[in-house]
């Protein structure tokens, strides 16, 4: 059977572009383990620039050759097209999962893993995957959309974290991995969190917490008739960390376990299941994704939505493999599988 030509889109110019070489090189090495995938390395370097490389640059050893869009004729590597017959983008963040990339591949007509324009640019946006989280039944956490111009009015913000109760999360509207987020537990620490996610991104929600929340994942798979939820995980902290940040998932091998199946009763693992495929159904969501919840340790039947993530983490140590390969499909069968799903959107 001809093997499919799979790009692996990664890198990019967010601040996620670390994180997205090291799922690349994981993924990489999943479609080299395939019968069905011959993997095409496509570097976005943080200039913007496509460049074909292979797998010398996860050594350190390889720059890449510059790649030309033509939108009449595909992905030009000099004046020779790239054979190219579906894409994987695992560009985090700005641009690459927002709907953007998405957008641009489906000029190109070329198939790609994952959901589309539409479900990419609202699930980046989680004030709006909120709302409509809650418009289909699913609870939601209190929660202020803030910009700069309005910490003139900074008295207003202090009030309304009051009523919500500290401590609140302040984080960046359109970004992932946790960049920017902080917890803040007091009117003292309001204002520098706010100014410090306002440098990553043009909105900043501020979002009511839930002490010692407990944090349940939840991966999901399919297309538009046919989607399942993998087993539930719990992320528990380790260490200095206070909450799941961007150390924790990422620069701490320590930061953090991940309990699968989570220990909760089937109860809760039935409704956050449910919660999560009703959020991923109303993005009208395709492909993959991971979905994020909070529950009140003191009560398990509070569970409150927290975000989904239409591009989750993919190396060795991320949430999404893991809660699939407990579900009974190991890491190179999901590749191969969200690689067949491509073809079907």
């Amino acid at each position: 059977m001809k093997k499919v030509n799979l790009a692996i889109l990664f890198g990019g110019q967010s601040l996620e572009h670390e994180v997205s070489l090291e799922s690349a090189k994981s993924v990489y090495s999943l479609c080299l383990k395939s019968e069905k995938i011959n993997p095409v390395l496509i570097h976005i370097n943080k200039k913007g620039e496509w460049l074909l490389t292979d797998k010398e640059f996860f050594e350190g050893n390889k720059k890449g050759k510059n790649i030309i869009c033509d939108f009449s004729k595909g992905l030009l590597c000099g004046y020779k097209k790239i054979n190219i017959d579906a894409a994987f983008s695992l560009i985090h963040g700005n641009t690459g999962e927002d709907g953007k990339l998405q957008g641009m591949l489906e000029i190109l007509k070329i198939p790609y893993v994952g959901c589309s324009v539409l479900a990419s640019a609202v699930s980046m946006d989680k004030m709006l995957t909120k709302t409509l989280a809650a418009l289909n039944g699913v609870p939601t956490l209190p929660d202020l959309i803030i910009e700069k111009k309005d910490l003139k009015n900074i008295s207003y913000i202090k009030k309304e974290a009051g009523k919500m109760g500290y401590p609140v999360f302040v984080k960046p509207n359109a970004l992932g991995s946790s960049v920017g987020v902080s917890k803040v537990k007091n009117e003292k620490e309001l204002l520098p969190a706010l100014k410090k996610a306002l440098k990553d991104d043009r909105q900043v929600l501020m979002e009511k917490g839930v002490d010692k929340a407990r944090e349940i994942v939840c991966g999901i798979l399919g297309d538009y008739n046919n989607v399942k939820a993998s087993p539930c995980g719990e992320v528990r902290i380790k260490g200095k960390h206070e909450f799941y940040d961007y150390s924790a998932k990422y620069l701490d091998d320590n930061g953090m376990e991940l309990l699968i199946p989570a220990p909760i009763s089937k109860q809760a693992e039935n409704r956050i299941k449910d919660y999560a495929l009703r959020v991923f159904k109303s993005l009208k969501g395709f492909g993959l994704a991971r979905a994020d919840f909070f529950i009140n340790p003191k009560n398990e039947k509070e569970i409150y939505f927290c975000e989904i993530n239409v591009i989750p983490g993919f190396t060795s140590h991320s949430l999404y493999p893991r809660l699939w390969e407990k579900g009974g499909i190991k890491p190179v069968k999901l590749v191969e599988k969200l690689t067949e799903l491509a073809f079907k959107k």
